[in-house]
């Protein structure tokens, strides 16, 4: 699957999660935050599709995704970019 793709797949499962994704520019690596009652995941405009593959991938192994959510293609996006 190419980058563009995985990071879609990726964007997707956060919004299954009712996790918002935010875009910005700065100095800045990226993350999840909780925000009152929201949680959003900022991600670095500037950052490479790779770069951002990774940091989605860092929060979900923290998370619990529930089972119906996890896919032979999102298991295999986590292992490769793990």
């Amino acid at each position: 699957m190419d980058q563009e793709k995985a990071l879609q797949v990726l964007e997707d499962l956060l919004e299954k999660l009712s996790i918002k994704i935010k875009y910005d520019r700065g100095n800045f690596k990226g993350g999840l935050v909780r925000y009152h009652k929201d949680d959003l995941l900022y991600l670095n405009r500037k950052d490479k599709t790779e770069a951002k593959i990774k940091t989605i991938v860092s929060e979900l192994k923290e998370m619990e995704i529930p089972q119906h959510l996890k896919t032979e293609e999102i298991i295999a996006l986590i292992k490769e970019n793990s």
